[in-house]
């Protein structure tokens, strides 16, 4: 009886795998250059000791985002690949303002911020599409390239 029923199982396992392949059209790749175009507003600044053993993130927004003073903010443009950034609080790490570049403009993983002077490499947590809200992005910092210390995780909300 087990045998029979095991007979039937697969069979019936392989007559499901047999359908033929949907093809279906997803469409053309959202465009993640404009998709970053526009204005980006701090809204909040986590940090990750990677020497911590819970290696938690702790809220350190405060440091940034002051009652009363104007938050960070990025603006981006598509066209010729600037940015800039107006900041009365906290530490700047990109810069006076500059260009800036994906590590690959079809699947970032990354952004490069060049004023001219410093390069700095930022990880994103996502790619932006135009109609994203959210745009998340990290520096990684530590004696060298291998011995990271701490993550700084900056988190920005499209100004409307």
């Amino acid at each position: 009886m087990k045998k029979i029923v095991y007979i039937l199982c697969m069979a019936t396992l392989l007559m499901a795998s047999c359908k033929p392949d949907q093809e279906t059209d997803i469409g053309e790749p959202f465009d993640k250059v404009k998709g970053l175009e526009g204005t980006w507003v701090l809204n909040s600044f986590l940090q990750k000791d990677l020497n911590n053993p819970v290696q938690e993130e702790r809220d350190l927004s405060s440091y940034y985002l002051v009652e009363g003073i104007a938050p960070m903010e990025l603006t981006f443009s598509a066209a010729d690949r600037s940015y800039g950034i107006t900041i009365t609080e906290g530490k700047n790490f990109f810069g006076s303002g500059g260009t800036w570049a994906y590590d690959n403009d079809l699947y970032p993983s990354s952004i490069v911020f060049d004023d001219g002077t410093v390069q700095n490499s930022f990880g994103m947590g996502s790619a932006v599409r135009e109609f994203d809200n959210v745009l998340t992005i990290q520096l990684e910092k530590g004696c060298s390239e291998t011995d990271l210390n701490v993550i700084y995780k900056f988190i920005f909300d499209r100004a409307q």
